[in-house]
């Protein structure tokens, strides 16, 4: 074969500048098409996680009530009135998450908390409020070191954490009922409540047990619906507290402050910590009434799309769409209601 030839079969066998950018530009397309199937995959792999997590906290609910035929509560007592103080240290706030941490494998983290003293003595207030306890709380506070303990099956890998305090971070949140009490609630989990499955008349594959609430930015500058609790004080009732709340957007909201901590710690049963309620729908915004107990809408939310995981009396854990009835949601939050629920 002449050197001609051999030549003429180089230039032949190489990419013309047109075949070579209709190659990249095809790669490009297929690249845009993969990518969002990879983020699906690790979202579906997350979700899976989250359900994962809220199956092992239905599991030690289930073996704490056969332990002590109750369920645990979902805030300790307190010495507030009526209306709502900063807190006190007579106060023993401890939440259900702390309850159950025996049976979560979580034994050693148990046996570090003194269940006679205040939550985070000899600090009031565990969180922005008390600027020292970021600093030395870990070892100056009587529980520090447990409250200190980040707990990956309190953790939803779907939420990213900006929480700045030194505490094990929170997700899972106790139902304390549908209506707007931050006290008694009429679900499974209300403050110094003593549920057992016996009071379920509802059914227990009816009853929520828990589900997911997104963590707080910890910027004042930043509004995020899912995790923000905005402070619409006033004189209400529950209904017109409840129709004033679901009026507001994440825009309207923005006229109101914002709390900003949510799951700032999974130690004290706070309201914006460690429980929720079914007072409005999953992924609505959340409000409170600063002057009094009595006025707590605490969505449900998650970085999920389109809905939140929740865990039903009987261990199942279901994914609840955004759009589901809302009296179909109001109506699992309660553990003796009287309702016939449908499908959901």
């Amino acid at each position: 074969m002449g050197s001609r030839q051999r030549r003429t079969r180089r230039r032949q066998a190489g990419f013309t500048l047109i075949e070579l950018l209709v190659a990249i530009a095809i790669i490009g397309i297929l690249i845009a098409l993969l990518v969002p199937a990879v983020q699906s995959a690790r979202e579906a792999a997350r979700r899976m996680q989250c359900t994962n997590n809220l199956k092992q906290i239905g599991i030690a609910l289930h073996n704490y009530h056969d332990a002590h035929n109750t369920l645990p509560f979902g805030c300790g007592p307190d010495d507030d009135g009526g209306v709502s103080s900063v807190g006190s240290l007579d106060a023993r706030r401890y939440s259900a998450h702390s309850q159950l941490l025996p049976y979560l494998d979580q034994a050693p983290v148990y046996n570090l908390i003194d269940f006679d003293v205040a939550t985070f003595a000899p600090f009031v207030n565990a969180g922005m409020d008390e600027p020292q306890i970021n600093e030395t709380g870990a070892t100056t506070a009587i529980n520090g070191q447990a409250a200190a303990t980040s707990l990956g099956v309190f953790l939803c890998p779907s939420d990213p954490d900006y929480i700045e305090i030194l505490w094990g971070h929170n997700n899972y949140r106790a139902c304390n009922g549908s209506s707007w009490s931050g006290r008694d609630g009429n679900g499974m989990f209300g403050q110094v409540s003593s549920v057992s499955f016996g009071n379920v008349r509802d059914g227990l594959s009816m009853t929520a047990m828990f589900s997911e609430r997104c963590k707080g930015r910890w910027n004042d500058a930043i509004h995020d619906h899912l995790a923000d609790l905005y402070d619409i004080r006033g004189v209400w009732t529950e209904d017109t507290f409840r129709d004033e709340c679901a009026s507001l957007t994440p825009q309207t909201a923005q006229a109101y402050t914002h709390e900003i901590d949510s799951g700032q710690n999974w130690l004290e049963g706070n309201m914006n910590w460690t429980r929720y309620n079914h007072l409005l729908p999953p992924n609505h915004l959340s409000c409170k009434n600063g002057i009094t107990w009595d006025g707590v809408a605490m969505a449900a939310t998650s970085r999920h799309p389109a809905g939140v995981n929740l865990l039903l009396g009987d261990g199942s854990v279901r994914f609840i769409s955004d759009q589901i009835d809302q009296q179909t949601w109001r109506d699992l939050g309660t553990i003796a209601g009287g309702e016939t629920i449908g499908e959901f």
